[in-house]
């Protein structure tokens, strides 16, 4: 019974630690400026669950939300939960990070948005 009782709560510490954990790779929306920023997609990407077409954008984090506006059209193409690690300074100039995966598509990985301070992942 005890061996049981000390398993369970060596369960629990490790769910506590891992919430803490991620706790510290993400950050706190109040304390975040709102941008709005322009990004050229050189070629078709895969952002979470969807398709972001070549072509400008307009990207613009309420603190909330990170929405991606295709500049040509207007149309909204997405909108995803602001989150990201903190950084220390204000980022200087908008861009991104592509990963391309072993089947062949490209995703946007992470985004860097001018006169943010936040590390934007999708």
């Amino acid at each position: 019974m005890r061996r049981v009782l000390l398993i369970a709560m060596m369960i629990g510490m490790g769910v506590t630690a891992s919430a803490s954990l991620d706790q510290n790779t993400t950050h706190l929306n109040a304390t975040e400026p709102a941008v709005k920023s322009e990004l050229k997609i050189p070629t078709d990407v895969v952002l979470s669950n969807c398709m972001l077409k070549a072509g400008v954008y307009t990207i613009t984090c309420d603190r909330e939300m990170v929405t991606f506006v295709l500049k040509s059209t207007g149309e909204v193409a997405v909108s995803l939960p602001c989150q990201g690690a903190a950084l220390k300074d204000k980022i200087k100039e908008t861009s991104a990070i592509y990963e391309k995966q072993p089947s062949g598509y490209i995703v946007l990985d992470k985004l860097y948005l001018k006169g943010s301070n936040i590390e934007h992942v999708f």
